[in-house]
């Protein structure tokens, strides 16, 4: 057995001296202190540890908001996990707002589109802060007046007329009464379209089949009329992240679901899913 030097011993000052200001958080013992007096506030002295660790990996500023947030909001019950809740959306809302899909993702055709939204993230934030994301699994391509399938049929003054708008723009609209349809406006300039986003995968604030439908998907998204032509690019409530491209060879093709009465346009195989997945609405 190899014997351990006394040189091998590095003690707990040497480690908090080798802390550097610029690429560290805090110095010395400030930040033991700091992950120490958050944990009792949350009454979470038994985990300590990992709010010291917090207090080194995180800026205070994002650590101190959360705190005050749960602690001003009155709520009992476990502080600690609405904390961690709390940080974790945190994290998820920059990293979707660094890959907001931008303009020139939209200036495609159609079709085009609806393939290439499969795998993408679509992100919205209630009136509450919540944040809920999902990945796209289904959609359907409309296009512009001539597709009889299509609200763009109804010229620019119809109840589409948004389709022939800037793309990047949601197209929200209302069917029998009580569901809201999200489309995202996409087409080539001079042209008009949307897509229909037809189904979810729930990665944040949901789980199971909630996303599995597009009248289902836009209820636990919380996405109601009054979004009908916002800017996706802009990162305001609603916008589409990068998430991850699906290939050609995982991806089907069928067609449009509920448009019986679009004649030759009713036969076009425009609706796309990822294959292989539970997440399909029928």
């Amino acid at each position: 057995m190899v014997k351990k030097k006394v040189g091998d011993f590095t003690s707990i000052g040497i480690v908090l001296r080798k802390f550097n200001e610029e690429k560290d958080k805090y110095v010395s013992r400030e930040f033991q202190k700091y992950g120490y007096e958050l944990a009792r506030s949350l009454g979470e002295l038994k985990n300590r540890g990992l709010y010291i660790g917090l207090a080194k990996k995180e800026p205070r500023a994002i650590l101190d908001k959360i705190k005050y947030e749960i602690l001003d909001s009155g709520k009992g019950g476990s502080l600690g996990k609405l904390f961690m809740w709390k940080l974790g959306q945190y994290h998820w809302r920059k990293k979707l707002e660094e890959s907001i899909l931008p303009f020139d993702f939209f200036d495609v055709s159609p079709i085009q589109g609806a393939k290439q939204l499969l795998g993408r993230i679509l992100v919205s934030v209630d009136e509450y802060g919540m944040l809920r994301a999902g990945k796209i699994i289904e959609t359907e391509a409309y296009l512009g007046e001539k597709d009889l399938a299509s609200h763009a049929r109804f010229g620019l003054e119809g109840k589409g007329g948004i389709m022939f708008d800037r793309p990047g723009r949601a197209y929200v609209y209302l069917i029998y009464g009580q569901h809201r349809m999200f489309n995202v406006v996409i087409h080539r300039s001079g042209k008009a379209g949307a897509v229909l986003i037809r189904s979810l995968k729930p990665l944040i604030g949901g789980k199971g089949r909630l996303g599995v439908g597009p009248g289902k998907l836009t209820n636990w998204l919380k996405i109601s009329q009054s979004d009908n032509g916002r800017d996706l690019t802009k990162g305001e409530k609603i916008w589409l992240a990068k998430g991850e491209a699906v290939s050609k060879e995982k991806t089907s093709c069928g067609e449009r679901v509920g448009i019986d009465y679009a004649e030759k346009w009713a036969e076009k195989k425009w609706r796309f899913w990822i294959k292989y997945t539970r997440y399909k609405s029928g």
